[in-house]
C-alpha cells in the first residue's frame, strides 16, 4: 500500500499515552471507514485502546478526511469497554480544527477533552457524524494494523454494535492540555480516490 502523503504535526511524544500513528505521526491517507450522516449510511465507528496507567487526557488527534457534504464537526466520545464492545459515554471531546478533503489525504484533527480523567484499562474512541448530509472518512492506522473494530449504521454513539476484526483507525491520545505549537505540512500529491468506499462496503457485508 502506497502512502501518498504524510501529515507532520508537532506533538510531544512524552505526553502521548496511546497512538496508532507512525514515528512522525504518519497514517494511511488513502483508506478508511466512513463516518457519515443519515442521508448516507448513518455509520458510526469505534476503535479500542488500552491505557497502562491512569491519565488525564487533554486531547486526541484523529486522522480524518471530508468526503462529501458541508464538512461539519464530528462528535467524538471516549467510552467504557463492555465485554469487547463500547459501553457508556465517559467523556465528550470538542473538535478544534477543520477536516481536510479525503481526496487530498485528509489530516490530523484535534479534539479537546477538558478535565478528562481515565484509570488504567480498556476504552473506546467513537466518532459520530451529526449532519445527515455530511460524510467523513476516518483514515486507517499506520501500516494498517488490525484491531477489534466496532460499528453500527443506526447513527448511535452507544450502539447496538457489530464487532469485526479489521484495520485499526489512525489517532493518538495525549495527556497534555493543548498541542504544542508547530506547523503542519501536507506533503505529497493529491489523489482523487475512494478506496475507503470499498473498504466500508466490505464492512457492511461482513
Amino acid at each position: 500500500m502506497v502512502l501518498l502523503g504524510t501529515l507532520l504535526c508537532s506533538v510531544a511524544s512524552a505526553d502521548v499515552v496511546y497512538s496508532t500513528l507512525g514515528p512522525s505521526n504518519e497514517y494511511d491517507n488513502t483508506n478508511g471507514y466512513f463516518v457519515d450522516g443519515a442521508n448516507f449510511f448513518s455509520q458510526v465507528v469505534a476503535s479500542p485502546f488500552t491505557l497502562g496507567a491512569a491519565s488525564n487526557i487533554g486531547y486526541a488527534m484523529l486522522a480524518l478526511g471530508n468526503n462529501a457534504g458541508d464538512n461539519s464537526a464530528v462528535n467524538v466520545y471516549i467510552e467504557s469497554d463492555s465485554g469487547g464492545t463500547p459501553g457508556s459515554i465517559l467523556w465528550s471531546l470538542s473538535q478544534n480544527g477543520t477536516i481536510l478533503p479525503f481526496g487530498s489525504g485528509g489530516g490530523l484533527v484535534e479534539f479537546d477533552c477538558a478535565g478528562c480523567s481515565l484509570s488504567a484499562g480498556n476504552y473506546w474512541m467513537v466518532a459520530v457524524e451529526g449532519d445527515p448530509n455530511t460524510e467523513q472518512v476516518w483514515l486507517f492506522a499506520y501500516q494498517d494494523a488490525q484491531a477489534n473494530i466496532n460499528y453500527n449504521q443506526s447513527g448511535s454513539a452507544t450502539g447496538p454494535w457489530t464487532p469485526f476484526t479489521g484495520t485499526d483507525l489512525g489517532y493518538l491520545i495525549d495527556s497534555s492540555s493543548v498541542p504544542e505549537p508547530g506547523s503542519m505540512m501536507l506533503l505529497g500529491t493529491g489523489l482523487l480516490g475512494f478506496l475507503g468506499l470499498a473498504r466500508r462496503r466490505r464492512v457492511k457485508q461482513g
